[in-house]
């Protein structure tokens, strides 16, 4: 017979479907050991993706997103993510940043990796940055300062010193991802590093309840957590996993992912929606249900960089004389210095004092985020702005705070460095 369910047809049909899945397949594996030679002659960086491959260790695996089941699915191969460019100025939303899946103990939580890059800042009025600008990102390739620019040449970015170096003139290398602490940096050069998909929430948080335990995880569609002094949760953050050297995001770290959302990696200059949801929830309603609150304007993405809580960062003004280091005594010292898990601002001037990458005077009033450097008497640095500050929540939003558990509705989110 030719035709029916056994006909010769069918089975031919069925034969050339086979070898074409076959020929996919064989195809997938072959990109996959390219991209593997790469990453291995290259210190991490793949050359087909443009970026240095996300690091895993025991317990972490790439996931995508599953479209039909809502869940996200185990996909450890470099299809799993691709750092498209924008281009012009409309919004980007094809950038697929890499996503994992982080399981402690039965429990889930979720990070984003961010490769390591150089950058550079052209301001739409040069004699008032206030107005606004654009972030121009190149990928690094592994530890190196080294880019491949348009031409395909390997050129090699600046290295800040002082932390007040000029990134208008050329590309400087973000200091999250180097060795310098006095700058963010951590004890050793990275390839990139993991933040928080979301805020972070108590072990026992629901959508319903903010819980009691003092573990965490990071979730979305639950309540965020607060109501604890930020040296607690600088504590809670290191505990979470410390063989994967996770703590609370510092300055740095914030302004890390949120110059790559403002690039044309990210969603190429456009505004990130503010998650205004008046129960905190992270990711407000769902993360395919809001992708504008994304850093990638799609479910790929940072959420809750704008609005829901206000994050607290490691990062704070080491001359307060008044009683906030009692709330940060877990690494907070009068006249202390930097480390690999906290930055010290030895200054309560903005211009004297900001550090190159840390979102604070490169891009002061963005988009009329607030712009209040810390100070005596509010030492501690909250970025993002609350969900109810309006116009003047957004990812480029810094305050000073007094770091207790009064403070209104302060949370934090998570890094891992690896």
């Amino acid at each position: 017979m030719l035709t029916g369910e056994n006909g010769i047809l069918t089975q031919a049909q069925n034969a050339k479907e086979k070898t074409e899945q076959a020929q996919k397949e064989e195809e997938n594996i072959l990109n996959d050991y390219k991209n593997y030679l790469s990453q291995v002659t290259n210190g991490g960086y793949i050359e087909s993706k443009g970026v240095n491959a996300p690091v895993l260790k025991e317990g972490m695996e790439l996931v995508t997103y599953n479209e039909e089941t809502k869940n996200w699915d185990t996909n450890n191969s470099s299809s799993a993510y691709d750092y498209v460019a924008g281009t012009g100025t409309e919004d980007n939303n094809s950038s697929k940043w890499a996503n994992a899946r982080v399981t402690i103990d039965g429990v889930d939580s979720y990070f984003v990796w961010i490769p390591r890059y150089a950058y550079k800042i052209t301001y739409n009025n040069p004699d008032d940055i206030t107005q606004g600008g654009t972030i121009d990102v190149k990928f690094l390739i592994g530890t190196t300062d080294q880019y491949y620019d348009e031409n395909g040449n390997i050129q090699t970015a600046k290295r800040a010193v002082t932390g007040h170096e000029d990134t208008t003139n050329g590309y400087y290398v973000h200091p999250a991802f180097t060795n310098n602490v006095d700058l963010g940096g951590w004890r050793e050069e990275l390839t990139g590093i993991w933040v928080g998909k979301y805020e972070s929430s108590r072990l026992d948080a629901t959508s319903e309840k903010d819980g009691t335990d003092t573990k965490i995880k990071v979730q979305p569609g639950i309540i965020s957590l607060r109501g604890i002094t930020i040296g607690n949760m600088y504590t809670n953050a290191k505990q979470y996993a410390e063989e994967i050297n996770s703590h609370m995001l510092k300055n740095s770290e914030w302004g890390a992912p949120v110059y790559l959302t403002c690039s044309k990696y990210g969603r190429n200059g456009v505004e990130i929606d503010i998650n205004d949801n008046e129960n905190y929830i992270t990711a407000d309603e769902g993360i395919d249900i809001n992708p504008k609150q994304s850093s990638t304007g799609n479910v790929y993405g940072i959420y809750d960089l704008s609005g829901g809580r206000y994050d607290y960062v490691a990062a704070y003004y080491n001359k307060d004389t008044s009683n906030n280091f009692n709330y940060g005594s877990t690494f907070v010292k009068y006249e202390g210095t930097s480390d690999e898990y906290s930055t010290v601002y030895v200054g309560d001037s903005l211009e004297d004092n900001y550090i190159l990458g840390d979102a604070t005077y490169e891009t002061k009033k963005w988009n009329l985020d607030a712009a209040s450097f810390i100070r005596d008497g509010s030492a501690f640095f909250a970025r993002g702005g609350d969900r109810s500050n309006g116009t003047e929540t957004g990812v480029f939003s810094f305050g000073y705070y007094g770091g207790n558990v009064y403070d209104g509705s302060g949370g934090f989110r998570l890094c891992l460095t690896i």
